[in-house]
């Protein structure tokens, strides 16, 4: 499976007993298939942090356009729910497989061991924009986007240290 973002070779990783396929090396985004998705909502908070310290080549970030195939199913493209070029963030969803792409871009810089108190602000600007801006609760009156922005949530409270993500979200 390659990286849609880098066309980069994917590579697995696991983590408390969820599989992952992660651009290591390159631009560090991650995909989520629907099976292991669904094992987060077990899995504590936090609990993939370590996913965010992905060995990442230092500048490379691609935005893709907005046809961008699945790198599961190759021939069916990604559907675009949230993007954010100052923060760096993309999440992306397969309308065939259900399978999910994350670049967390500056999250994954903020997830240090001892974040200060500038990250920690630097983490509320970043899911204020995430969750006040990108998945606004008004634009989510469909229940598939509705399931969908839970799922994001689920991802982001699985890979986020607890000192970073916010305590309630507008999904919650």
């Amino acid at each position: 499976m390659n990286c849609p973002a880098c066309k980069n070779e994917l590579k697995p990783l696991q983590i408390t007993g969820v599989k992952v396929q992660a651009c290591e090396g390159s631009c560090g985004g991650l995909w989520f298939e629907w099976h292991e998705i669904k094992k987060l909502k077990d899995r504590n908070a936090a609990a993939g942090t370590e996913l965010l310290r992905v060995k990442r080549a230092e500048g490379v970030h691609v935005f893709r356009d907005v046809q961008h195939p699945c790198p599961h199913c190759i021939h069916t493209l990604l559907y675009r729910h949230c993007f954010n070029r100052e923060f760096k963030y993309e999440v992306d969803q397969c309308a065939k497989c259900a399978g999910f792409w994350l670049d967390a871009g500056a999250l994954a810089h903020l997830a240090q061991d001892a974040p200060t108190e500038s990250d920690q602000q630097k983490a509320a600007a970043y899911f204020k924009s995430l969750f006040e801006e990108s998945l606004k609760p008004e634009n989510l009156t469909d229940p598939d986007t509705q399931e969908a922005a839970q799922t994001i949530v689920h991802i982001f409270r699985f890979l986020t240290p607890q000192v970073l993500f916010p305590t309630k979200t507008p999904l919650n």
